[in-house]
């Protein structure tokens, strides 16, 4: 991965939880040549995780899932309960949708494969840190097709979740915007966004409702009431 040194207008501080520390000190080197990005602290397990943070204080973690002592979802459960604001994205080599959905109902809002690039992995934190939702290509995917499939059976995930559907303020904004008629790169102009970022979000959009074109995305929303 390489990454130019970019400049933001925050300092993140970011804490590490991964049992593999080449991992943690590769991670930690590409992070720190990111103007605004401060590593404060790692861990190598979820205990050690929750031992070093009372002393230390984050905006935002990232954690793997496959770990000793303790799993990553039961970390984020955990870390969630004790620190409310506490922002978690997760990275890992899973891209099964079984692990992607227990996190984000442990409660992560971000969750990127461990191939992704160093922008995207730099876009990651930037957006979670501000209480976004960020997902790669691949797990937007993943996300999509496990809602498709739970979607065709009774009593599913889908039909059950859907009143628990949480769209953030930039999402409904799009939204917005996309139901004026609004192309992806008309949105990024007026919003000042860019178009990779806009069309994240659109595939975000759709992963959160189960989603694949703009019909199917207003049917749910009016039912929903969810830009209301």
């Amino acid at each position: 991965m390489t990454l130019k040194k970019i400049v933001i207008n925050m300092e993140i501080r970011i804490f590490i939880v991964d049992d593999h520390q080449l991992f943690i000190d590769g991670l930690q080197a590409i992070l720190s040549r990111v103007e605004g990005f401060s590593v404060v602290g790692t861990a190598n397990s979820g205990k050690e995780c929750i031992e070093k943070l009372q002393t230390i204080e984050i905006d935002l973690l990232i954690t793997d899932i496959s770990m000793p002592e303790m799993r990553g979802e039961e970390l984020v459960e955990h870390l969630v309960r004790i620190y409310p604001s506490i922002k978690i994205l997760t990275l890992s080599m899973h891209d099964e949708y079984s692990y992607i959905d227990k996190m984000l109902k442990a409660g992560v809002l971000g969750y990127i494969h461990k191939n992704a690039s160093a922008s995207e992995l730099r876009q990651a934190v930037e957006t979670v840190a501000k209480g976004e939702n960020f997902f790669t290509s691949i797990v937007s995917d993943s996300i999509a097709k496990g809602y498709a499939q739970g979607s065709k059976k009774p009593n599913s995930f889908v039909t059950t979740s859907l009143n628990d559907i949480f769209l953030t303020k930039r999402e409904k904004g799009i939204l917005k915007l996309v139901f004026k008629g609004m192309n992806s790169q008309n949105i990024a102009d007026e919003t000042m966004l860019s178009y990779h970022t806009i069309t994240q979000h659109r595939k975000n959009i759709n992963a959160k409702l189960g989603t694949n074109n703009r019909q199917e995305i207003e049917a749910i929303v009016k039912k929903k009431k969810l830009l209301d």
